[in-house]
């Protein structure tokens, strides 16, 4: 039997709560009145929770967001804005398209539907730095053949020539010594790039997180409160133990550094959970993975420079004077090689650093 389905038929409220897009339902005084089943799993709250809550305690920028809503009612039209702040739950920002339009029939109630452009954000960077990675492994190798040979013939010379000249002249010969010792060791530092293999095993996540932890607040990181946020469910997973804890310790010291020692209220929270809304395409193993594993260090510091805030996972680019920037480098190679997703989003007081790792085999 064929069964015709007619619009009449159609229950509006099932059609909503179907839609994969997050939708907010707003009164006059911007009061949240509903959301649907997608915002629900993307703001992680419940319906219940939300119900009557300030709809700009979940924007950054609420004055902007205020403005637009404003625009929408005078001039009974909808508006789309790019790259607006979100707060989800647990306080990650994340960057969407806001589409905010008014009710046909009835003007005390907004729409606001709810784009990710994050997430594809993120993909796209991932896509950008895995071919920036590449570059500078061949960069470092082609480095490493190039500069480490002849250094040893200068410092043989520099050494040569020192028994030949006054003690007061052999100052210059030590110093050129020295600078070749630099040299060569900053060399080997680039090496990493492009010799380094995953030892991979069976990895607690939780176990690694609390050996840096307890390295930090006894070391580099002393000064600092260092909480805690993790989803107590999540499985092992397959990594190489050592090269995590490397980028972690690099990560939480270059959070610590950030807030400095002279204050009283510097924290770093370590978060761990699920990203619901994210499927990541595993380039060694094309497989697609859903709701990788999520990691952030979030910190209180005053933020990155905007001017180098894109760059920073790029080799020699640092926001310190005495910087090498390639400890974040060598961190997203690593994230890169595990065939995750190093993401950043900061502001003046808050910077969360995020790490996707897949589920399953890197």
């Amino acid at each position: 039997m064929n069964i015709e389905y007619h619009p009449k038929n159609l229950n509006g409220y099932d059609i909503i709560e179907s839609l994969p897009t997050p939708l907010i339902v707003i009164d006059d005084s911007f009061n949240i009145v509903y959301i649907n089943g997608a915002t629900e799993d993307f703001l992680m709250v419940s319906k219940k929770s939300i119900q009557q809550s300030s709809l700009y305690s979940f924007f950054p920028n609420a004055h902007a967001v205020s403005e637009l809503i404003k625009k929408v009612q005078s001039k009974k039209r909808g508006i789309v804005e790019y790259e607006v702040e979100i707060f989800t739950y647990n306080q990650a920002i994340k960057e969407i398209t806001l589409y905010i339009a008014p009710f046909i029939k009835n003007k005390k109630f907004i729409t606001l539907t709810i784009h990710d452009y994050s997430i594809v954000k993120t993909i796209e960077e991932k896509a950008s730095f895995h071919k920036v990675s590449r570059s500078v492994a061949n960069m470092a190798a082609l480095l490493a053949h190039e500069i480490k040979n002849p250094l040893s013939g200068i410092k043989g010379a520099a050494q040569l020539l020192e028994k030949s000249l006054y003690i007061e002249d052999q100052e210059l010969t030590t110093l050129i010594c020295d600078e070749v010792e630099r040299i060569k060791n900053l060399v080997d530092r680039t090496a990493i790039f492009y010799n380094q293999k995953l030892q991979i095993s069976d990895v607690n996540i939780y176990s690694v997180l609390a050996h840096v932890k307890k390295i930090a607040e006894n070391g580099f990181a002393s000064f600092v409160q260092i909480k805690t946020i993790y989803d107590p469910s999540l499985p092992l997973i397959k990594a190489d133990k050592d090269l995590l804890i490397q980028v972690f310790i690099n990560l939480i010291k270059n959070a610590a550094q950030a807030i400095g020692n002279n204050r009283t209220d510097g924290e770093i929270t370590l978060i761990i959970g699920y990203e619901p809304n994210l499927i990541m395409n595993i380039v060694k193993t094309k497989k697609r993975v859903t709701s990788p594993l999520m990691i952030v260090i979030r910190d209180n510091g005053p933020g990155i420079p905007e001017s180098i805030k894109h760059r920073l996972f790029e080799p020699f680019v640092s926001g310190r004077p005495n910087g090498t920037g390639l400890g974040l480098a060598l961190c997203g190679k690593i994230i890169n090689d595990h065939g995750g997703i190093i993401d950043i989003h900061s502001q003046k007081g808050k910077t969360d650093i995020k790490i996707y790792l897949p589920l399953t085999s890197c």
